[in-house]
């Protein structure tokens, strides 16, 4: 009889035990991947709050080729001359973004959450373009601009849990923008010279979706 009721304190602490530390073994950090691009990182601080640190890096290349053909008539000495000038201009662009998001979640009813979510967000690009002329053989011109954009964000997203360590979302919300381009370097031709300096604000709305890894 008393070694019935040992072993039955027994189970009902391992139970008891098994059911804490499988509640405490929610995963709390995984890995994000989302639309628009991006690869990020969650943390659940605890039940109501998640960090959601994120980067992203593009870079493109470009070319474009024009032909200018001028047909000149020297009469009447002569017949028509046709003088061709060839353009290459080449674009190169990069950009490095960075940003954070914090979700504060509104409900936990079975595997969906809702949350409402402000981001912050920086990004860093850098465009530039040279031409080379063949009737001039050598570089025509060459400019490059930086610009620095600062997005704040606020949204309303809802969170599936598919499987234990895989979830997706998606959130949809508006962003303000205020965007700077300065000139970083330029190199033109004796013909012109060519700079700007702009400054500009939007607004509008945003979305956003993708899935969770959780380790």
């Amino acid at each position: 009889m008393r070694a019935r009721a040992i072993g039955s304190i027994v189970a009902i602490t391992v139970g008891c035990l098994s059911t804490s530390a499988s509640a405490q073994d929610d995963p709390r950090v995984g890995i994000v991947m989302g639309y628009p691009a991006s690869v990020g990182v969650i943390w659940h601080v605890n039940d109501r709050l998640a960090l959601r640190p994120e980067v992203n890096v593009q870079k493109s290349v470009g070319e474009s080729t024009t032909t200018l053909s001028l047909s000149i008539t020297a009469f009447p000495v002569g017949g028509p001359s046709t003088t061709t000038t060839t353009t290459v201009t080449t674009i190169d662009a990069w950009q490095v973004s960075a940003g954070l998001s914090a979700l504060f979640y509104l409900s936990k009813d079975g595997p969906l959450r809702t949350y409402v979510s402000p981001r912050w967000a920086y990004a860093r690009s850098s465009s530039g373009s040279s031409a080379l002329s063949s009737s001039l053989s050598e570089l025509d011109d060459a400019l490059t601009f930086g610009t620095s954009t600062h997005t704040v964000t606020g949204s309303f997203g809802a969170q599936y849990v598919i499987a234990r360590r895989f979830s997706v979302f998606g959130e949809v919300g508006g962003a303000f923008a205020r965007s700077a381009t300065t000139p970083q370097q330029q190199r033109t031709s004796s013909v012109f010279t060519s700079s700007s300096r702009t400054a500009s604000r939007s607004f509008g709305a945003r979305s956003g979706a993708g899935v969770i890894l959780y380790f």
